[in-house]
């Protein structure tokens, strides 16, 4: 049986060499898309994802290093399509938002770009995966952000040591 997401995700939250590897992944991938010049149009409309018609998809490894640093404000999805962590209009994980986030523009030049630079950057994550032993898993966000909800609240406690979100600070 293949382990659950939150059994791949959890143990290697405390990872500092798997998160400073994520954090110049995201570096480098913030530059190489900052290099094309998009330009954001919808101000985070693009957050609610059934009202703008498309889903965020994540990997396990970019689910660690969110898991991580999101921990003081996490949020537990509701029941609408919205992305928790938009709040009053504005991302609470800009830091550590996942690639599909960063590289994703409604700027119609940027429809020629946006493809092959996610696809390029997946599978350097695909790697870093492979390089940290973090099973490659490709998820919807917002049951990815349920099941480790709900791994949270059945632990009842902290990611291994970290002061992660436990049932209470879930908001």
């Amino acid at each position: 049986m293949s382990p659950s997401l939150s059994e791949i995700v959890l143990p290697a939250v405390n990872r500092d060499d798997l998160a400073a590897k994520m954090r110049a992944f995201y570096a480098d991938a913030d530059a190489a898309i900052a290099a094309y010049r998009p330009i954001c149009r919808n101000r985070g409309e693009c957050c609610r994802f059934a009202t703008f018609g498309h889903k965020l998809y994540v990997s396990s490894v970019e689910l660690v290093y969110f898991v991580r640093h999101a921990r003081s404000a996490w949020r537990e999805p509701g029941e609408s399509s919205d992305c928790p962590c938009q709040i009053d209009g504005l991302c609470a994980a800009r830091p550590y938002r996942p690639l599909g986030c960063r590289v994703f523009f409604c700027d119609p030049e940027a429809r020629e770009w946006q493809g092959p630079e996610y696809e390029r950057r997946l599978l350097e994550l695909r790697q870093i995966g492979a390089d940290f032993g973090v099973d490659y898993r490709y998820v919807e966000w917002l049951s990815a952000m349920r099941e480790l909800t709900d791994a949270i609240r059945s632990k009842n406690r902290g990611f291994d040591g970290i002061d992660a979100p436990s049932p209470d600070m879930i908001k």
